[in-house]
């Protein structure tokens, strides 16, 4: 049994530009309660902004996209992985020294990338299940 990682015809531009528009939001986000440390209203405004582009970047790959489930996984997964480290370092470097800002997005892209190896398995077959439910719900 081969695993094949199969993209869709689509393009890579509307894959690319979901990306590129998560790992905008994903920096404004973690900017955010960065530079307004002490309010809770703004970060909890920070965390529903992330959580609207992670949705839009789980619908695009869902239903936009034809791709297979592995292929799915990936394009997500790699998505919040370079959207984290970029909104690392952006944030890092806006608030720390620019040697503590590179240590620090370091050490946090290390922990990213490890949970990046569990989610694509976890999030193509996430998607799989909501393409399958998807036709079951229009068969019925």
């Amino acid at each position: 049994m081969d695993i094949e990682i199969e993209f869709s015809h689509a393009g890579f531009s509307s894959a690319f530009t979901t990306a590129i528009g998560y790992a905008g939001v994903r920096t404004l986000a973690k900017l955010i309660p960065a530079l307004v440390p002490m309010s809770a209203l703004v970060s909890f405004l920070g965390a529903l902004i992330w959580l609207a582009a992670a949705l839009y970047l789980f619908f695009v790959v869902t239903w936009q996209r034809d791709d297979s489930w592995l292929a799915a996984g990936l394009i997500i997964g790699l998505t919040l992985l370079v959207g984290g480290v970029a909104a690392d370092l952006v944030t890092q470097v806006l608030t720390a020294p620019l040697t503590q800002a590179l240590s620090g997005t370091a050490n946090a892209s290390f922990g990213l990338l490890l949970r990046t190896i569990v989610l694509i398995p976890l999030s193509g077959g996430c998607v799989w299940g909501a393409r399958w439910l998807t036709t079951e719900l229009s068969q019925a």
